[in-house]
């Protein structure tokens, strides 16, 4: 039998657990951005996706810190328009997972974690080597979205750099479920002949 969780009614924190574990698998956005002072920010976010095609549109929705303050993340968006998605492999889950704390702004996660980087294509913050695909994007709009608020970043997509298996297969894809629980894709349901 189904419980039913009343918005507005029941305990918040009930609510955001309720969400975290039922709206999965969510893929994540492993986020590389440049601070004004050129510190390489890199940490993940799992209420992302992509909205549209035509120009190819994707979301991410970024939390404030503890203190209320902006995260890296928002910020750097907000002051340069420019941000790389790096979508995570089971080879990087561990240090992407340890990229989510709270290190202070000017100190690089990928630095102090050993995680490789290279140029990107058309904007200045960088991407992860050796990781499955990049989606180099440009800001086209942030709405203040809920009551904390949290940053609706809209990023337009200019450029896909991509392993070209990954037209075939999404084998090896992590993707995040409910508390600090992954998943990875390791069988694939071709429903194509239907």
């Amino acid at each position: 039998m189904l419980k039913t969780a009343v918005v507005g009614k029941a305990e918040q924190k009930l609510i955001s657990k309720l969400i975290f574990n039922t709206v999965v698998p969510r893929p994540i956005a492993w986020i590389t951005t440049l601070s004004k002072e050129g510190v390489i920010n890199l940490a993940p976010f799992s209420f992302y996706n992509a909205v549209t095609t035509k120009p190819p549109i994707v979301v991410v929705s970024i939390g404030k810190r503890k203190d209320g303050k902006l995260k890296d993340t928002a910020r750097n968006i907000r002051e340069t328009g420019e941000f790389v998605i790096n979508v995570v492999s089971k080879d990087f889950l561990e240090k992407m997972h340890i990229s989510g704390k709270d290190f202070p702004p000017e100190v690089s996660e990928a630095e102090e974690l050993g995680i490789e980087l290279e140029p990107s294509a058309l904007v200045k913050p960088p991407r992860v080597k050796g990781i499955p695909a990049a989606l180099e994007c440009k800001l086209k709009e942030i709405v203040e979205i809920g009551d904390t608020p949290m940053d609706l970043v809209i990023g337009e997509v200019v450029a896909i750099n991509y392993r070209e298996e990954l037209l075939e297969t999404q084998k090896g894809i992590v993707g995040r479920l409910g508390g600090k629980r992954y998943f990875v894709v390791d069988e694939e349901i071709d429903l194509s002949d239907l």
